[in-house]
């Protein structure tokens, strides 16, 4: 019987001491986070207006908008297991907002970046001197709905646009997903690990590029839809529910019909038509899909 009790008590000393060692662990665990907005307004209401993002941990989200200002809100996250890290983040990681003529820009600002206003050119170097604290960057950005776009970021958040007619819109994400919902414009997005998702409120009149490593591209259109396709890739397929004609004698029309329409084996290098042909679009993938529906 004391033998049990024994037994017992060093269990309940066991779980005891494991509750303490994570009580320790959690109180040293710091986070920190608050809201930064700003204002600012183009200089007329121009089709050349441009808005620049450049963001390198955390996602991106633009709204066209009705008005006329520039609504900047971002969240920033910091986490360090000590307060003299989360004290380096909260000092070191920030977020401006600049104006140069009829461009705005909204970028991450730190130690490990560099921005140039006059050329517009901007490069993260990366925590090289070995910082332990974690961070992230949520930026909303709401503009006037004819407001040309050029949104960029690196890891742990996606990109998403919404309700711009614009004459540009580029994007660019490196570990996150690209989705631009009733969007009109001359489109380049390029996502290199995850998916492209497109629905445009207008047709494409400008040539456009679509590409992607790792991910599949799917663009949604209007009806009456005129376009020269160019598709490349190494392990993956088109499909469309369009109207279709070849354009080069290298297409293989493998055809038949499937849930995302209907599907076209091609060559790693082939063109077609969808309609009559018109505006080029151009999709590069390797190991992902591409879907054109109307």
């Amino acid at each position: 019987m004391d033998k049990e009790k024994r037994t017992i008590m060093r269990k309940l000393q066991l779980i005891t001491l494991s509750l303490c060692l994570l009580f320790v662990g959690v109180s040293y665990a710091q986070k920190h986070s608050e809201t930064i907005t700003d204002q600012k307004r183009f200089p007329s209401n121009s089709s050349e207006n441009l808005l620049v993002v450049y963001n390198v941990n955390g996602p991106v989200r633009v709204e066209g908008t009705n008005g006329n200002e520039v609504s900047v809100t971002v969240k920033k996250t910091i986490e360090g297991n000590n307060t003299r890290q989360l004290e380096q983040g909260k000092s070191e990681i920030g977020i401006k907002v600049e104006t140069r003529g009829n461009i705005i820009y909204v970028y991450h600002d730190s130690p490990y970046t560099e921005f140039n206003l006059e050329t517009g050119r901007f490069n993260h170097k990366g925590s090289w001197n070995g910082s332990k604290y974690h961070y992230k960057l949520d930026i909303t950005v709401k503009v006037p709905k004819n407001t040309n776009l050029e949104l960029s970021t690196i890891n742990n958040g996606d990109i998403f646009a919404s309700r711009v007619e614009a004459n540009d819109i580029t994007v660019s994400n490196i570990n996150g997903a690209i989705t631009l919902e009733d969007i009109a414009g001359k489109t380049y997005a390029n996502a290199l690990n995850k998916d492209i998702n497109i629905s445009y409120s207008k047709n494409p009149s400008k040539d456009s590029k679509y590409a992607s490593l790792n991910g599949d591209i799917n663009i949604n259109v209007q009806s009456g839809l005129n376009a020269d396709i160019s598709f490349k890739s190494l392990n993956g397929d088109i499909y469309t529910n369009l109207e279709t004609r070849s354009s080069s004698g290298a297409m293989e029309m493998s055809k038949r019909k499937g849930k995302k329409g209907t599907k076209y084996k091609m060559n790693k290098d082939t063109q077609f038509q969808i309609g009559s042909g018109g505006v080029q679009l151009d999709f590069d993938v390797l190991n992902g899909d591409v879907t054109i529906k109307g």
